[in-house]
């Protein structure tokens, strides 16, 4: 009765350790929120990094039209046109994310702050479930467990990557899996926690994925009391193993329905670019790492490249050294322990390692996106040691010897800091080890550190383990993590919700005014760089996913799913292209906007805020067939825009030529440079010093003037014509791109002037004038022969009818020609042609399609274009099975077993 009476007892405070698991971290949070003044608590919002421009766009397109009926698996938002599924499986399949539906469109940053503090708070609940049930103990000691691995400094530095937190949630279940296959050989729960977590994000399931192996043979070797043959152990564990084997490829199995469309579409991305420095054993950093055990050794300030995150509070940084000096652990154990601590930090020190570990691809920003492995295997050692009670186990000498090595990895770290980081500066100065010596955390936190680890030594080594002490650890702790917490969000520049409100409502009514995001006849894009929205932000917003944020065909993107054949498509026809994350709409010429079929400019601080553009040609037209032969180039955006002119019929010289009359060039002043921010990728040096070039010209044609630099010599802030400031509203310097100089009529004499660290390659750039009448006509022809589109389009299904003629027998649609598009014409199926290929030298030297293009017959044509996404259909049957084959095999062997047994043992 008593042994009874205590099982309800340990029961009970096990729910109760499960609500403070979650409550705890809740609380700290909100309190957190609240000193930010961020949204449910105050006027700030998360519109600031990956947050503003990504996932709150991305977010609000998939509330937006599942609402509104509109969700296809193809979107035209995204920059030209792509497939969905890779960006859903990448950002948004968290099921925390329903909370979008509970908010209206000009709150969503509020549903989005909510979603983080429920999977904060969330982490602490299964790292509390895996710590009762893998060590089979309880009490409120593992609250300070739980909240460290929730508040840790890889939760602190990117909890805003807010796709990353649901890896650490399934973690610990997947790791309590692992712990019920070597003891009780049932993989269940291993199989499902794994199953989420790839369908959470399958890139941090890919990692979670190389750590379960990792952890797994821990757990096999852990059970040996003595060192033991590795044959012997696969013998004894050979069930284990099997189980292992068996559950991680249903889990696999159970998820090829995301993971088979997801790799084919990945495989569209600049992502597959492989670059031979990222796969040497070289190191990644030096014993300066030792600093991030301390508080606030991370800001987001740093956020594009620093030292691992691996700071868990220092109760548990000293709990780390206790295990390894407690007599009450053996030897064996320990050394165990510590070569599992080894494998994973060398999965973060060597750069091959590094590279494996992030899908083969070194993180562009945000690095060591595996740092939380290292923590919770450190905290999960770290509550082993919290059960030997140390304060009654070791004696004095072992509690000083704690003490003194916490304090002399403490100081070794924050020497190194401002050590190391320097060297590795002055023998390479490249952008990582630039932003790596930037990185390091103020020494004076050093002091801190050392104040807290003395008074949690105390705490720790009193011998009676009353509840006030215990307490007072916790009070500590959660002060400890809080203000890392709040150390990390220093230097963010979060937005107004006041403004977000406002102003996505005004730009909302604007786009409503030319039915950008209704389903109609006639299919057209819409270019709004000028959009209000960019009000609510503090820091720059470039408007990539504008598109996205209010549901309308655009031209632009920024997503680690950018299709790189679109991009180079679009880079080589001019527009503004930084990196293969990102497509901007600037660079556009009026043959830009016939080619992407774009029918309106907005504009929302212009008197005249809509422009209908008279280059529209509608989303597809017929054209002649050698326009299919036209190579873009790399680099050569005018030269390619004469080519395509050419091969469309236009009249010679429609892209005229600026007479260049002089050039002048001389030592740049500051006055000259005052525009250019600081750090412009056109550096100012000694050897480099910086001039100012002046280019006298006369305009060839009447039209748009456009300038473009092949060799990449203009610095874009500091552009002027006649005197006057025209600088891009997105901060271009370093980068080429097809510069609009405005309307002009022809012979008129203009001054251009720019700065320059290369003005030898000044006489390079090119200036040229799209003859505003030639071109007219040219649109209207081809508008004579437009694809007309029937009501039931949508997007991943187009009807429409063309006129075919001997002249233009193919039909160029503004789509990009990838995988998933099929084609009939006249209800008979025909092959799609790739309408022009595109180039780039740029990371890589590679060819790639166009845009569609189908062959048509000579009179009225009807044209049936179908997207279906790449493998989507064989992961679904592979799913199906792997589902069908893990009930069986869970029913027969882990629901069936225990009945069997029980009823055995009855008779």
């Amino acid at each position: 009765m008593k042994q009874h009476q205590a099982t309800l007892t340990k029961l009970r405070v096990s729910r109760w350790v499960y609500g403070g698991a979650f409550l705890i971290p809740l609380i700290i949070m909100c309190l957190a929120f609240w000193h930010l003044k961020l949204t449910p608590f105050g006027h700030r919002n998360l519109l600031f990094s990956d947050m503003g421009a990504q996932y709150v766009p991305i977010l609000e397109y998939l509330r937006t039209t599942i609402l509104h009926g509109q969700f296809h698996l193809f979107s035209l938002s995204l920059g030209t046109g792509s497939g969905i599924v890779p960006l859903l499986t990448y950002y948004v399949l968290s099921p925390f994310n329903l909370l979008i539906f509970l908010f209206p469109a000009t709150h969503i940053t509020t549903a989005l702050s909510w979603i983080i503090i429920l999977k904060v708070s969330t982490i602490g609940l299964t790292m509390a479930i895996f710590l009762r049930h893998a060590f089979l103990r309880t009490g409120w000691s593992l609250l300070l467990f739980s909240t460290a691995f929730s508040l840790c400094g890889f939760v602190a530095m990117y909890f805003y990557d807010m796709m990353w937190l649901d890896a650490l949630i399934w973690l610990p279940l997947v790791a309590l899996g692992l712990h019920r296959i070597i003891n009780q050989h049932h993989f269940g729960l291993y199989t499902v926690s794994l199953t989420f977590t790839i369908l959470s994000n399958y890139y941090m399931g890919y990692m979670t994925c190389l750590f379960s192996v990792l952890y797994f043979i821990y757990l096999t070797v852990e059970h040996q009391p003595t060192p033991t043959p590795f044959r012997t152990v696969i013998r004894i564990h050979w069930p284990a193993i099997r189980q292992f084997i068996i559950g991680s490829l249903l889990a696999g199995g159970m998820t090829m329905v995301v993971l088979i469309p997801t790799a084919k579409g990945m495989l569209l991305t600049g992502k597959s670019n492989v670059f031979y420095q990222n796969y040497l054993p070289t190191p990644l950093f030096g014993p300066e790492v030792l600093a991030q055990f301390g508080p606030g050794g991370t800001t987001y300030a740093s956020h594009l490249y620093h030292t691992p995150t691996i700071f868990m509070g220092t109760l548990l940084f000293l709990l780390l050294i206790v295990y390894f000096v407690s007599p009450r652990i053996l030897a064996v154990e320990k050394k165990r322990s510590m070569w599992l601590l080894i494998a994973m930090g060398l999965s973060l020190w060597v750069t091959l390692l590094n590279t494996a570990w992030h899908m083969f691809q070194q993180p562009a920003g945000f690095p060591f996106r595996n740092a939380y492995f290292f923590t919770f295997l450190a905290i999960t050692t770290a509550y082993r040691a919290w059960q030997t009670h140390p304060a009654q186990t070791m004696n004095d000498p072992q509690k000083f010897l704690a003490l003194v090595w916490g304090a002399g990895l403490l100081t070794v770290g924050f020497l190194s800091a401002h050590v190391f980081p320097k060297l590795y500066f002055k023998a390479d100065p490249s952008l990582n080890n630039t932003l790596y010596l930037h990185s390091q955390p103020d020494f004076h936190l050093l002091w801190i550190a050392l104040g807290l680890l003395l008074l949690n030594t105390m705490l720790l080594f009193i011998s009676e383990w009353r509840p006030i002490r215990i307490g007072a650890m916790g009070l500590l702790l959660a002060a400890e993590l809080g203000g890392n917490y709040l150390v990390a969000n220093r230097n963010i520049e979060f937005g107004s919700q006041t403004a977000f409100t406002t102003y996505y409502q005004r730009d909302r009514a604007l786009l409503d005014q030319v039915a950008a995001s209704k389903s109609k006849e006639n299919l057209h894009r819409v270019e709004f760089l000028h959009a209000q929205i960019s009000r609510a932000y503090v820091g720059a917003y470039n408007h990539y996913n504008d598109p996205l944020l209010y549901n309308y065909p655009g031209v632009s993107s920024y997503s680690s799913t950018l299709v790189e054949q679109a991009r180079v498509f679009q880079h080589d026809l001019g527009y503004f292209s930084p990196n293969v994350r990102r497509i901007s709409p600037q660079g556009y010429t009026h043959l830009t906007d016939t080619l992407l079929g774009v029918k309106y400019r907005l504009n929302a601080y212009k008197q005249q805020q809509i422009t209908p553009l008279s280059a529209y040609a509608g989303l597809g037209f017929a054209v002649p067939a050698k326009l299919a032969n036209v190579q873009l180039d790399d680099q050569q955006a005018l030269t390619n825009q004469v080519k395509i002119l050419d091969a469309l019929g236009a009249k010679p010289n429609t892209l005229a030529d600026a007479k260049i009359l002089n050039v002048h060039t001389q030592r740049a002043t500051a006055a000259d440079q005052r525009h250019i921010p600081a750090g412009a990728k056109h550096a100012s040096t000694d050897k480099h010093p910086r001039y100012l070039q002046t280019v006298t010209l006369r305009v060839g044609a009447t039209g748009l003037l456009h300038a473009y630099s092949p060799r990449n010599n203009i610095i874009y802030s500091s552009l002027e014509v006649n005197g006057k400031k025209a600088r891009p509203l997105t901060n271009a310097d370093g980068y080429r791109y097809v510069i609009d100089l405005g309307q002009h009529s022809r012979g008129t004499v203009l001054k251009v002037s720019y700065v320059t660290d290369r003005p030898n390659d000044g006489y390079h750039n090119q200036f040229m004038t799209l003859d505003q009448a030639l071109y007219k006509a040219l649109a209207k022809r081809l508008r004579q022969q437009t694809l007309s589109f029937k009501s039931d389009s949508g997007v991943s299904w187009l009807s429409g009818t063309v006129r075919g003629t001997a002249q233009r027998d193919l039909l160029y649609v503004s789509i990009p020609d990838t995988p998933g598009w099929s084609a009939t014409v006249n209800g008979r199926p025909v092959k799609i042609k790739s309408v022009m290929h595109a180039q780039s030298l740029i990371p890589v030297v590679k060819n790639y399609k166009g845009m569609i293009g189908v062959p048509l017959q000579r009179g009225n044509n009807h044209v049936v274009l179908k997207y279906r996404t790449p493998g989507l259909r064989l992961g679904a049957v592979i799913s199906l099975a792997c589902f069908a084959v893990f009930l069986l095999l869970w029913f027969s062997g882990e629901w069936m077993r225990p009945l069997s047994s029980k009823h055995a043992a009855k008779k």
